[in-house]
């Protein structure tokens, strides 16, 4: 492959970007050497997309008559000190979302709550916490109040508050996303 071809697959794999610098998708470099596709590096896997899929909607029907909103899939937001981060789900308050809710551009706001599942990043220069510490600090400089981090191997939850107290759980526990409204995952996902 071509240099002058690189630089366009290169800007494809961007995962997010902080300070100016690129954060790249896990296993980019298997695409630059024709060993992956694009989208098998940045598809999640079925157990991720579960996730995903059943606590957007029991979230969502749990928060909207309270006048939250569940976004999920990639959701992009524009970091106040530049750059950009990706959420798998971000809770927002209806009203603050409402005047962005047409925009093709990322969300100059970030949500009350922010939900990781895993890490899609190419992270191999730093251990793996740095990283997770690192981009919930640009979340709660954001004014999110709450990052919950699913981690499915091993199966715990990071939960960090803003207001600084930060615990681990297990899948079988209750968690609070925000306000009265708590998940266990092993329920959510039907006891597997």
């Amino acid at each position: 492959m071509k240099v002058l071809e690189k630089k366009p697959l290169l800007r494809n794999l961007i995962y997010e970007e902080v300070n100016g610098k690129p954060i790249y998708y896990k296993n980019y470099k298997l695409v630059i050497k024709g060993k992956k596709t694009t989208e098998e590096v940045m598809a999640s896997s079925s157990l991720q997309v579960r996730l995903k899929s059943e606590l957007s909607y029991y979230l969502n029907k749990t928060l909207r008559e309270k006048g939250y909103i569940v976004l999920v899939s990639e959701v992009g937001i524009k970091l106040r000190k530049g750059g950009s981060r990706s959420l798998d789900l971000a809770i927002y308050k209806f009203e603050d979302y409402e005047p962005y809710k047409n925009s093709s551009y990322y969300l100059p706001i970030s949500p009350i709550v922010a939900i990781e599942i895993d890490i899609k990043a190419e992270i191999k220069k730093q251990n793996f916490m740095d990283y997770v510490i690192r981009k919930i600090e640009d979340l709660f400089e954001m004014e999110t109040l709450k990052v919950i981090w699913i981690f499915t191997s091993p199966k715990i939850i990071l939960v960090a508050n803003k207001n600084g107290e930060w615990f681990i759980k297990n899948w079988e526990d209750e968690i609070n996303v925000i306000n009265d409204v708590n998940i266990k995952l092993k329920e959510i996902l039907g006891g597997s």
